[in-house]
Protein backbone atom coordinates (compact mmCIF):
# COMPACT_ATOMS: atom_id res chain seq x y z
CA UNK A 1 0.00 0.00 0.00
CA UNK A 2 1.31 3.60 -1.09
CA UNK A 3 0.78 6.95 0.52
CA UNK A 4 1.05 10.19 -0.81
CA UNK A 5 3.25 12.85 0.65
CA UNK A 6 1.58 16.19 1.03
CA UNK A 7 3.70 18.10 2.73
CA UNK A 8 7.92 18.93 2.20
CA UNK A 9 9.21 17.27 4.53
CA UNK A 10 7.23 13.78 2.88
CA UNK A 11 4.67 14.10 5.94
CA UNK A 12 0.80 14.12 5.55
CA UNK A 13 -2.50 15.16 7.61
CA UNK A 14 -4.80 12.19 8.01
CA UNK A 15 -7.64 10.82 9.96
CA UNK A 16 -6.86 7.47 12.50
CA UNK A 17 -9.96 6.77 14.84
CA UNK A 18 -9.52 5.65 18.20
CA UNK A 19 -12.25 4.53 19.88
CA UNK A 20 -15.20 6.64 19.20
CA UNK A 21 -12.33 9.69 18.11
CA UNK A 22 -11.57 10.60 15.37
CA UNK A 23 -7.89 12.39 15.39
CA UNK A 24 -6.34 14.10 13.55
CA UNK A 25 -2.55 13.60 12.82
CA UNK A 26 0.49 14.01 10.95
CA UNK A 27 2.13 10.72 9.89
CA UNK A 28 5.07 10.18 7.67
CA UNK A 29 6.26 6.28 6.76
CA UNK A 30 9.39 5.64 8.00
CA UNK A 31 10.99 1.90 7.10
CA UNK A 32 7.65 0.36 6.26
CA UNK A 33 6.50 1.84 9.21
CA UNK A 34 3.44 4.66 9.87
CA UNK A 35 5.18 7.11 12.32
CA UNK A 36 2.59 10.23 14.35
CA UNK A 37 4.65 12.96 14.39
CA UNK A 38 2.18 15.39 15.57
CA UNK A 39 -1.78 15.13 17.09
CA UNK A 40 -3.88 18.05 16.26
CA UNK A 41 -7.17 16.92 17.82
CA UNK A 42 -10.29 14.75 17.98
CA UNK A 43 -13.75 14.59 16.77
CA UNK A 44 -16.87 13.27 17.38
CA UNK A 45 -17.36 12.83 13.33
CA UNK A 46 -14.93 11.88 10.79
CA UNK A 47 -16.12 14.74 8.52
CA UNK A 48 -15.41 17.18 10.67
CA UNK A 49 -11.96 15.33 11.51
CA UNK A 50 -11.27 15.24 7.74
CA UNK A 51 -12.17 18.68 7.77
CA UNK A 52 -9.57 19.75 9.72
CA UNK A 53 -6.76 17.76 8.49
CA UNK A 54 -7.47 19.47 4.97
CA UNK A 55 -7.30 22.76 6.38
CA UNK A 56 -4.15 22.05 8.48
CA UNK A 57 -2.70 20.20 4.94
CA UNK A 58 -3.58 23.44 2.96
CA UNK A 59 -1.97 25.69 5.74
CA UNK A 60 0.97 23.57 5.51
CA UNK A 61 1.34 23.11 2.02
CA UNK A 62 0.75 27.12 1.73
CA UNK A 63 4.14 27.70 4.20
CA UNK A 64 5.78 25.25 2.19
CA UNK A 65 5.45 26.51 -0.94
CA UNK A 66 6.43 30.55 0.67
CA UNK A 67 9.71 28.82 1.74
CA UNK A 68 10.25 27.43 -1.70
CA UNK A 69 9.32 30.50 -3.43
CA UNK A 70 11.29 32.65 -1.46
CA UNK A 71 14.82 30.32 -2.11
CA UNK A 72 14.10 30.70 -5.46
CA UNK A 73 13.69 34.34 -5.61
CA UNK A 74 17.08 34.15 -3.83
CA UNK A 75 18.80 31.90 -5.96
CA UNK A 76 17.25 33.63 -9.09
CA UNK A 77 18.48 37.34 -7.78
CA UNK A 78 21.71 35.52 -7.19
CA UNK A 79 22.05 34.57 -10.88
CA UNK A 80 21.50 38.04 -12.25
CA UNK A 81 23.82 39.81 -10.18
CA UNK A 82 21.04 41.52 -7.48
CA UNK A 83 21.80 38.70 -4.52
CA UNK A 84 22.73 39.56 -1.27
CA UNK A 85 26.33 41.11 -0.83
CA UNK A 86 28.47 38.96 0.30
CA UNK A 87 30.23 41.00 3.45
CA UNK A 88 27.96 44.15 5.02
CA UNK A 89 28.07 47.47 2.52
CA UNK A 90 30.07 49.89 3.51
CA UNK A 91 28.51 52.85 5.22
CA UNK A 92 27.82 56.31 4.05
CA UNK A 93 30.02 58.65 5.03
CA UNK A 94 29.01 61.78 7.17
CA UNK A 95 29.00 64.92 5.04
CA UNK A 96 30.03 67.58 8.03
CA UNK A 97 33.49 65.00 8.39
CA UNK A 98 33.92 65.74 4.38
CA UNK A 99 36.39 67.88 3.32
CA UNK A 100 34.61 70.93 1.78
CA UNK A 101 35.70 72.39 -1.56
CA UNK A 102 36.95 75.73 0.12
CA UNK A 103 39.60 73.42 2.20
CA UNK A 104 42.85 72.31 1.02
CA UNK A 105 42.59 68.56 0.33
CA UNK A 106 45.16 66.59 2.14
CA UNK A 107 48.58 65.94 -0.06
CA UNK A 108 51.50 64.06 0.47
CA UNK A 109 54.36 65.83 0.41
Amino acid sequence: MSYRSYTADDSYWTVRKHGSTYWVVRIRKENGIYRRLEWWGGYRQAGHAAGAAAQLAYRQAKEDVVKELRGSLHDALERVGLGALPKPAPLRPDPSVLPSDEEPADTEE
